[in-house]
């Protein structure tokens, strides 16, 4: 047995291991998991193909299989790469579009399929001679124009999924590119790959260069599964907002009962609603007016208002219908600190119970609470509780 093919039939184990992996991992929504096991059954249909090439009967019929999955493997990368990014695990209909390509391909091969053996052998020998081909298999894909279809599909797909990375990069800022940046090695040794299979195509490269082809598969395999394993920092499971409500709710009440910190949500809206009654103002606002802006204000903070990373004073003063000026008065004097310090408060007592329940990373928790960087999340978690997020965390593990 060629050191190549062993190479292959390792290769092909430790894909079937990578797919048990995706089949269990709970760091990916189902639906880049489905996209992603897809596209490992295209590079394991390729890669037995590979390894049986020199089989005859073998090969006859594997390529029915691989031809059409082989195609399929960027894009089933896109669709993963593209689920995984924006954090969508609905399936949508328009994405069925990209699946044309494939099921063209085997509307192609279905001539080639109802052959027998002996017409499959005829045909390929038909093939190797240059010799005029039956016009029902004429439009056939055969290795060359297969090798272009790929290289081409995948030119197309990786740029769509680098174009998909930058719009992410631009909406998750500056702390996040430190992760994305370990993905774009892996960008450029799949474009590699790509150009080096269109090399093979537009030299008609002779067989006894396969070797090279199956080089290829296995670095793409690879690089793939690396990809996989390193995309999940960028995104978190994907839950209702039933769902989501319910945890904070279970964790917030663990918090209340064992948390180190008096910035309790519950505890800021009985303060500030109990001040309001008794405190008099220096200005316009009247004592019942402003008890019906810190009311109104308590339910906004609970409604999530505080997750807006773009929310200012003069924003969530148009939504009280109030001035900013008054506004701030009323939040200055009724909870005994600024417009930040509520905000704050809200956004980190918040983020403890996102902590507590472990269902996400720490930078999407600060996302999710409403900071615009992990930085600023981590400066002012550890300015209210002495400690950084990931000590908190330990620290309530029971």
């Amino acid at each position: 047995m060629q050191l190549m093919t062993i190479l292959l039939l390792i290769s092909v184990g430790m894909t079937f291991f990578m797919m048990g992996y995706v089949a269990t991992t709970p760091h990916q929504n189902s639906k880049a998991r489905l996209c992603f096991s897809m596209m490992l059954i295209g590079l394991l249909s390729l890669m037995i193909e590979l390894a049986i090439f020199e089989e005859g009967a073998s090969y006859l019929y594997i390529v029915s299989i691989s031809g059409p999955l082989s195609v399929s493997v960027p894009i089933f990368f896109y669709l993963y790469f593209k689920a995984s990014m924006g954090l969508n695990d609905e399936f949508q209909w328009r994405n069925a579009k990209h699946l044309l390509v494939p099921c063209v391909y085997l509307i192609v091969m279905m001539p080639y399929n109802l052959l027998g053996e002996a017409a499959k052998q005829h045909f390929f020998a038909l093939v190797y001679t240059n010799e005029p081909i039956p016009w029902q298999l004429s439009l056939m894909p055969i290795r060359f124009s297969r090798l272009l279809l790929i290289s081409g599909l995948g030119s197309v797909y990786l740029y769509l999924s680098w174009r998909e990375l930058h719009v992410e990069m631009n909406k998750k800022k500056n702390d996040v590119l430190r992760e994305i940046n370990r993905l774009k090695v892996g960008f450029i040794g799949i474009s590699i790959s790509f150009a080096i299979v269109f090399g093979f195509f537009l030299f008609r490269l002779p067989h006894k260069f396969t070797w090279m082809i199956s080089s290829i598969v296995i670095i793409i395999t690879a690089i793939s599964c690396m990809i996989f394993y390193y995309l999940p920092v960028l995104g978190k499971k994907i839950m209702t907002h039933q769902a989501l409500d319910s945890i904070r709710s279970q964790a917030f009440d663990r918090t209340l009962d064992s948390a180190p910190t008096s910035h309790a949500v519950t505890d800021i809206a009985i303060s500030v609603t109990a001040i309001s009654v008794n405190k008099q103002y220096r200005s316009s606002v009247t004592s019942n007016q402003s008890e019906e802006v810190i009311r109104d204000l308590v339910h906004l903070m609970n409604e999530g208002v505080y997750k807006d990373s773009k929310l200012s004073l003069g924003k969530l003063a148009g939504q009280l219908q109030i001035s900013t000026h008054h506004l701030s008065q009323i939040i200055n004097q009724q909870t005994q600190g600024n417009y930040f310090d509520l905000i704050n408060q809200y956004r980190i007592q918040d983020a403890k119970g996102l902590l507590l329940e472990g269902e996400m990373s720490v930078i999407d928790i600060a996302y999710e609470v409403g900071y615009n960087s992990k930085s600023s999340f981590y400066t002012e978690f550890k300015r209210r509780t002495q400690m950084t997020p990931h000590k908190f965390k330990q620290s309530h593990k029971h």
